[in-house]
């Protein structure tokens, strides 16, 4: 009887520690962050300063910046591609025409499709050379709406680039009514509205800047 009631007490200190462990398990993983939907898949732990991290302060953003001007009208012409080159002839990460390339400096197309550098210059070139062109039609026009598309300066070198300087004037002097679009049917009001409000300011109007390195 002694002998049982010893095994029995055994087992009954066994039992409450297991349950004890369990609780405490359950207690340190009850937050939502470190558990997963899916059985069987190993979720992961964050640490304490990757859940408190300000994304804005750890990783670049680009926004609406002069850069991110650049990266995003780039990665709508080519995906961002430098060697790229369209069945119309159209070359590098921002779609450079052969005129335009001569408009800028520029009359070697392999030496421009190998330099990043140059392409990037390149388009600096082109902005100037269109700021210039289009100045008294951004002073004029900037801040007013035309058929619901807020105009900006850098909505207007945006359409500048694709369809011309001239039907950007065009655009602006008929009150919206002429609307020019490129080979692919894209109008530049597309890209008055998908570039508005990018700082384009660093640019300054030049109509004899060159794309040189």
């Amino acid at each position: 009887m002694r002998k049982r009631f010893m095994k029995l007490s055994v087992l009954l200190l066994i039992a409450a520690f297991v349950v004890s462990g369990f609780s405490l398990t359950k207690e340190t993983n009850s937050s939502s962050i470190f558990t997963t939907e899916i059985e069987g898949e190993l979720a992961y732990v964050p640490f304490e300063y990757e859940v408190n991290m300000n994304p804005q302060q750890r990783i670049p953003f680009v926004g609406k910046s002069f850069l991110g001007f650049c990266e995003d009208l780039g990665f709508s012409e080519s995906s961002g591609n430098y060697r790229a080159v369209n069945r119309l002839g159209y070359l590098g990460k921002y779609q450079f025409g052969w005129t335009t390339l001569n408009w800028v400096g520029i009359f070697n197309k392999s030496t421009f499709l190998n330099s990043p550098l140059l392409q990037e210059k390149a388009f600096e070139t082109l902005l100037s050379k269109n700021k210039w062109v289009l100045r008294d039609y951004i002073e004029e026009y900037d801040g007013q709406t035309i058929n619901g598309i807020q105009i900006t300066e850098s909505g207007l070198l945006a359409a500048a680039h694709l369809g011309g300087a001239g039907n950007v004037m065009k655009f602006l002097s008929s009150n919206g009514d002429d609307v020019f679009a490129d080979a692919n049917n894209v109008p530049i009001t597309k890209y008055m509205k998908k570039f508005a409000n990018y700082d384009v300011s660093s640019i300054l109007p030049d109509n004899n800047a060159r794309a040189t390195l």
